[in-house]
């Protein structure tokens, strides 16, 4: 089985902190979960009680995304592009590994049906049954650099 070990680009980490933006102090996000820095989920063992550095927030990214490529490579097992790496490992970061293996998302490209992994993409934007104007925007913007240089037909 083919396990890829790409590492995210500074153009996908440029595209997370583009979309999550920077918070020194935690905050309850749309889903109602209390997060800090650029989107770090803090968990019951974490003590956020004070402003975190920006530093701070780059290291916690950074574990973050180091998970979302754990998990990326046990999920997929062909090849990718950096492009698609990157895109996958933003929508990774965004929603989780057990969303992202409900989706079929992985499935469809897997089979080459790129189109069909496109419309389950563009429609994850939902939080609670309420569509969300900033994810609609992220998954546009992951779909753009995940399909860059596919020919994609309806």
């Amino acid at each position: 089985m083919f396990h890829h070990r790409l590492r995210i680009s500074s153009d996908g980490i440029a595209l997370i902190k583009k979309f999550h933006g920077l918070s020194l102090e935690k905050y309850c996000d749309e889903s109602g979960l209390w997060v800090i820095g650029y989107g770090h989920v803090i968990t019951p063992s974490d003590n956020f009680s004070k402003l975190i550095t920006p530093l701070h927030a780059e290291y916690l990214l950074y574990q973050d995304l180091r998970e979302c490529e754990d998990n990326l490579s046990e999920i997929v097992d062909f090849r990718l592009t950096q492009n698609q790496h990157d895109a996958l490992i933003s929508l990774l970061f965004s929603s989780g590994r057990s969303r992202l293996a409900q989706t079929g998302i992985i499935r469809e490209i897997k089979r080459g049906r790129y189109a069909d992994a496109m419309q389950i993409w563009q429609n994850e934007t939902a939080i609670n049954g309420t569509s969300v104007a900033s994810l609609t925007a992220l998954r546009q913007a992951e779909c753009a650099l995940f399909f860059t240089g596919l020919a994609i037909e309806a």
